[in-house]
């Protein structure tokens, strides 16, 4: 007598190839979109701080070209990103190799404070000049 197979038999190990091959797309799927979160939280800080660095750079540079300097200190606000500046300019007394005083030699500090990430930041850069090399 010949048996013939319907194959009801392996249908059960179809849904289960099913189940698995789900639950294996769901695991990577889930880790792909993790990975890509993380990745655009990075991005975003980093291009942050780096529109930080050009605005203190720019208020820096702006404060050492100047062709007079006087001591004391300014702030500036910046709307666009919630960006407060101080610019605190010094005159030094700093001497040479042969003791004699450099006049005219200045420091500028620009001071950022703002807010990233719901945490207060602050940060610091600052210059030197040296005038008496800059005058025409």
């Amino acid at each position: 007598m010949k048996s013939v197979h319907t194959g009801t038999e392996k249908s059960g190990f179809l849904l289960m190839e099913v189940v698995l091959a789900l639950f294996i797309f769901t695991v990577v799927a889930t880790s792909f979109t993790k990975a890509l979160s993380s990745l655009w939280r990075n991005t975003s800080f980093v291009k942050e701080e780096l529109v930080i660095t050009q605005i203190m750079d720019s208020a820096l540079n702006e404060a050492l070209f100047l062709n007079r300097l006087e001591e004391g200190s300014r702030e500036i606000y910046v709307p666009e990103r919630d960006v407060n500046l101080e610019t605190q300019v010094a005159e030094l007394e700093l001497e040479n190799d042969d003791g004699s005083l450099l006049a005219q030699m200045w420091e500028v500090r620009v001071i950022a404070r703002f807010t990233q990430d719901g945490k207060d930041q602050e940060r610091r850069v600052r210059g030197w000049r040296y005038l008496p090399i800059y005058r025409p």
